[in-house]
């Protein structure tokens, strides 16, 4: 966290008194100030360790939490909860809370909690042994509760990611669907930095194909009620080692509709270089290239058509650039990639694709997207889930906001044949704390209820 303890709070001074209780200032050279209150706090210089107890009040924007008892220990940068509530919900009956007996906050931006329950109001969802949360740059991964849908190949299904490991250069993740058709699919992945921050980047990303034909249209990210656009000029580079094993995971494609895809395993290493500006003459986002290559071996099983274990030496790359920048909403940019696979079947298998996307940001946290992708292939692959079905493709996404509502669509079109290939639209409504949302995806006729928890 790179919490700082203002100076002059080691003085009697610093502690502000108000209705018998105390309150101290932990300062966060890159977040909000964290406020701590609470009946009594004790201040001790050696080593430098703060102790509040009785009712107290942890509050860094709209993150809150409730406990006996918190320790912080500034030389780590760590601090521990005992008997404690975490929310973002600011309000007396609150939409969701996590209750623990112990909660640790890491000097990583992790939360990681024992003996946990779950509330949705005063319903108690679930309980688990533990758990662990990211609270800093990668809060997208965060799932509280496991997402429950339907689609014609599985069945009714539950799905969830667990943090079973997570450091600032380690991430072992636990992905578990739980499925009425098709058994239990999932796994585990792993990463370790070699350099860098791991948890800048996901650890593990699964390829398909080519990384363009996935759901990458220049997005936006959203910050409270508005969009903005990623900015990695001051990213640092990162090299990392990774692993999979994942057994019968769902994939999509379109001459074979009902694969799934066992690696056991594949390892590889990824490196993500960091923005290299070409241009800065602009407000934001600057003119730069930030790169991506990795090399990873693997042995695959296609449950269809083909059921043999087959190795696969993989080679990639790809690199983006923003084009122009036009004032703080608008941005064009461009990406090409490179790809060699060789299989134990002695076959191989060559990619180059570019694609191009515009992207428009609008007040109140709409935007507007649209990309060209382009692919050229040479040889062959004995996969299926490999190989690149759609050489020219045009892709559009949207999201407009109205009200509490946000409604989003993807629209995935083959210029080759002239025909829609694939579509996702989600709705959502947004309460106090929480954003329910349900999401429809064509390539599985897939239904699928998610929760975003506001305020992370």
């Amino acid at each position: 966290m790179r919490i700082w303890l203002v100076l002059i709070l080691l003085t009697l001074p610093c502690v502000s008194w108000c209705e018998s209780r105390q309150q101290i200032t932990l300062e966060d050279q890159n977040q909000e100030p964290i406020i701590i209150e609470a009946n009594t706090i004790e201040l001790i210089e050696t080593p430098p360790v703060v102790r509040a107890q009785g009712d107290v009040l942890f509050r860094q924007g709209q993150k809150l939490l409730l406990a006996e008892e918190f320790v912080y220990d500034y030389n780590n940068e760590t601090g521990v909860l005992q008997n404690a509530t975490f929310t973002t919900c600011d309000r007396e009956d609150m939409d969701y809370r996590v209750t623990a007996s112990k909660i640790r906050l890491t000097s990583d931006q992790r939360l990681k909690a024992r003996r946990v329950r779950i509330y949705l109001g005063k319903l108690r969802v679930i309980s688990l042994p533990s758990l662990a949360i990211n609270v800093g740059p990668r809060t997208e991964r965060n799932t509280l509760l496991p997402i429950p849908g339907y689609n014609n190949r599985d069945g009714f299904f539950l799905a969830n990611s667990y943090s079973l490991v997570g450091t600032q250069n380690t991430d072992v993740d636990l992905r578990l669907k739980l499925t009425t058709g098709s058994g239990i699919q999932g796994g585990v992945t792993a990463g370790f930095a070699l350099q860098g921050d791991s948890q800048l980047v996901p650890p593990y990303v699964p390829d398909y194909g080519s990384e363009l034909n996935k759901d990458d249209v220049l997005r936006p990210r959203v910050i409270g009620d508005e969009c903005v656009f990623p900015e990695s000029r001051h990213s640092p580079s990162i090299l990392s080692v990774f692993g999979a094993v994942l057994v019968r995971e769902r994939a999509f494609d379109i001459d074979e509709p009902d694969i799934q895809v066992t690696r056991l395993p594949e390892i590889g290493l990824r490196y993500v270089s960091p923005q290299v500006c070409v241009l800065d003459d602009f407000e934001f986002p600057s003119v730069g290239v930030q790169s991506e290559v990795r090399a990873s071996w693997g042995r695959f099983k296609q449950d269809n058509p083909d059921t043999r274990y087959i190795s696969r030496f993989d080679v990639r790359g790809h690199a983006s650039t923003t084009l122009a920048a036009f004032g703080d909403n608008t941005a064009l940019r461009a990406t090409g990639l490179a790809r060699y696979s060789y299989y134990d079947s002695e076959e191989s298998y060559k990619v180059l694709a570019g694609a191009l996307d515009a992207t428009r940001i609008y007040p109140g946290g709409s935007f507007a997207s649209l990309r060209l992708i382009l692919h050229e292939t040479s040889g062959s692959t004995p996969f299926e889930f490999d190989d690149i079905d759609i050489r020219k493709e045009l892709q559009t996404a949207g999201r407009y906001v109205r009200g509490r509502n946000t409604y989003e669509i993807l629209l995935k079109y083959d210029l080759d044949e002239g025909s829609l290939r694939d579509w996702e639209f989600s709705v959502a409504r947004r309460l106090h704390c929480l954003e329910p949302s349900i999401t429809w995806r064509n390539r599985f006729s897939q239904i699928s209820i998610g929760l975003r928890v506001l305020g992370f």
